[in-house]
């Protein structure tokens, strides 16, 4: 379980990285990474969100 945990909490932070870099690319830091309208971005806050919480159960379950 806590190999499935830490596969969810690596690819959902590789993704994150991924949509930061691109916004990052396409849009400059003031337009395309700070901007909360951006679809995108709301992706890039969620895959953390969800790589946060993954890693935190990784954590809580390896830690017998």
């Amino acid at each position: 379980m806590e190999k499935v945990m830490f596969i969810i909490a690596i690819a959902s932070l590789g993704g994150a990285l991924a949509v930061f870099v691109a916004n990052l690319l396409n849009y400059g830091l003031k337009e395309g990474v700070m901007n909360k309208k951006r679809k995108s971005s709301k992706w890039v806050g969620g895959l953390f969100i969800v790589y946060v919480i993954s890693f935190a159960l990784f954590i809580f379950i390896g830690s017998d």
